[in-house]
């Protein structure tokens, strides 16, 4: 009988189609082709795309890599200097390997800690030179160590004509002896990078086509200003340190920007990008009298992000081309005024429950924590608050407190009308784990206050610690259980009357029988517990 083999064709693609491929691989991935035979191990040795991480050459440990690294903790780790010395002999054999095939270099990425940076800036010098004798087009380049001693790159780099792509992690940039010529650059990011005034502003007038720019966490800047590039469309700014003075950003190209300061400097002048199209926004110190002339200066803008505002009291948009709007954090906002007809979407979390008014097509999607005792003034501002939208969509409640003073009765008084419409509620249940003599009353009282708020179609039950699980216990046993022998009378009855189906939905694959849930309770992994839950209401005769 014959015999068929079946043929390795892929390996009878081109090169360059083949690397294509390898391309959509991890690193890991990539090396592991050059096992599969003598013809895939060339095609692994030409990849142009070369990625080196130290953290691969250490010893696997349980505790996961965080950058960046603590020096000390590495110091103590006895197989640290050894898998360094292995890590550098194998990215530089790999990179002279590599250009001696006379390939032109795609990508060239090297992650390495340092303790003692003097000792390896040759080295560095000579891998970032051969990477731009071979053509490289984009370079990411991280040193982690100490502030301390920080690596500074060759002067070669600014004579890379063909590179497009720049990242900078934990070195330093220096004055070039002469005009950079990076003319093809389009990206560059600085990450931990010390850099001046004048090399940014150099950098800037000479890289004609850059097109996005970002600073993390750089040093020895003092007045930075971003004018003179024609063609950028992103800038990201993200300070911690006090020494920045002054921001002047004049790009009338720029598209994107983001603003994100520890302190906010004395000067921050934007006014000069009047075709922002979106804006990021995260400055704790930003009060209304800030807030409000800056945003005015951009009438094109689609998309905003409010971030950590601790000291903004309002927000007060109107805009017919804001599509996209977050609100995070903003510990201080008591009030929101929000006319935006064309909104696409609304997220606000992690903030007070303010006064609104709202013209918004779009559902928002909300958060709320509460640190305290929940009672009748909580429920009423939060009815107010989502009454005040057209549609809610995702809603996350974050109860932490020590008990309920909701009273159904004074409830029904100042609002006597059916719920709204919730198209998804989150219950994060934090205090049942920090207080175990919660009562069943009190879940009752809880769910009687939310219930006669909004009506969810899906119910998420998220307990913080699933060893302590008292209150979806309670609630599962409490549907299938309903009792109606109450509001006697009521033309507008409570939740139980009106909640027809309940239906678990995606915990884990569940049998008919829906007591299972019950029996393999102790069994269930940690995770969320999803419920959809139909409603039938009368109409209200007016």
């Amino acid at each position: 009988m014959d015999e068929t083999v079946d043929a390795d064709h892929i390996s009878d693609l081109p090169t360059f189609i083949i690397h294509h491929i390898m391309s959509f691989l991890s690193p890991k991935d990539v090396v592991r082709t050059g096992i599969l035979s003598t013809t895939w191990r060339k095609f692994q040795t030409s990849f142009p795309v070369l990625d080196f991480d130290q953290n691969n050459f250490l010893v696997k440990s349980r505790v996961k890599r965080v950058l960046p690294f603590n020096l000390e903790d590495m110091m103590s780790r006895k197989n640290f200097c050894k898998s360094l010395r292995k890590f550098i002999r194998f990215v530089d054999a790999s990179l002279h390997r590599f250009c001696e095939l006379g390939f032109p270099m795609q990508k060239l990425r090297i992650s390495v800690s340092l303790l003692e940076v003097k000792e390896s800036s040759p080295l560095f010098d000579k891998w970032v030179e051969l990477a731009m004798e071979n053509g490289v087009k984009e370079l990411d380049f991280e040193v982690i160590t100490d502030k301390n001693s920080v690596n500074a790159l060759p002067q070669t780099i600014f004579s890379a004509k063909l590179l497009t792509s720049l990242k900078l992690f934990g070195c330093k940039l220096e004055q070039p002896s002469h005009c950079a010529n990076l003319q093809s650059l389009k990206k560059l990011s600085l990450d931990e990078v010390y850099v001046n005034d004048q090399m940014v502003q150099s950098l800037v007038r000479e890289c004609r086509v850059l097109e996005d720019l970002s600073f993390f966490y750089c040093f020895g800047l003092k007045r930075l200003r971003i004018s003179e590039a024609h063609k950028l469309k992103s800038l990201i700014l993200r300070f911690t340190y006090q020494e920045l003075e002054s921001v002047e950003i004049a790009v009338p190209s720029l598209q994107q920007l983001e603003l994100s300061f520890s302190r906010v400097p004395r000067l921050l002048d934007v006014a000069e990008c009047p075709h922002l199209r979106k804006l990021v926004l995260f400055l704790p110190h930003f009060n209304d009298q800030e807030f409000h002339p800056l945003i005015s200066k951009f009438p094109l803008l689609e998309d905003l992000s409010i971030i950590s505002l601790e000291t903004l009291e309002r927000i007060m948009i109107s805009s017919n081309r804001l599509m996209h709007l977050e609100v995070y954090n903003c510990s201080g906002l008591n009030r929101i005024n929000v006319d935006a007809p064309n909104l696409v979407s609304f997220d606000f979390e992690d903030n007070p429950i303010p006064i609104v008014s709202t013209n918004a097509p779009c559902p928002l999607n909300v958060l709320f924590s509460n640190f305290g005792d929940i009672d009748t003034h909580w429920y009423l501002n939060l009815m107010e608050f989502i009454g005040a939208f057209n549609q809610i969509g995702e809603l996350h409640l974050s109860l932490n407190y020590k008990q309920v003073l909701f009273n159904i009765d004074e409830f029904r008084s100042c609002h006597p009308s059916l719920p709204l419409q919730v198209e998804s509620l989150s219950l994060f249940m934090e205090s049942f784990s920090l207080y175990m003599d919660v009562v069943p009353s009190e879940y009752e009282i809880l769910l009687d206050g939310l219930f006669w708020i909004f009506y969810p179609k899906n119910l998420c039950l998220s307990p913080e610690n699933w060893r302590y699980r008292p209150f979806v216990m309670w609630f599962y046993d409490h549907l299938r259980n309903i009792s109606t022998n109450c509001c006697n009378g009521r033309q507008i009855k409570c939740w139980r009357h009106y909640l027809k189906v309940r239906l678990i939905m995606q915990m884990y694959p569940l049998e008919d029988n829906s007591d299972e849930l019950m029996d393999r309770w102790p069994l269930l992994p940690q995770g969320d517990l999803w419920l959809r839950l139909d409603w039938c209401f009368p109409v209200l005769n007016e």
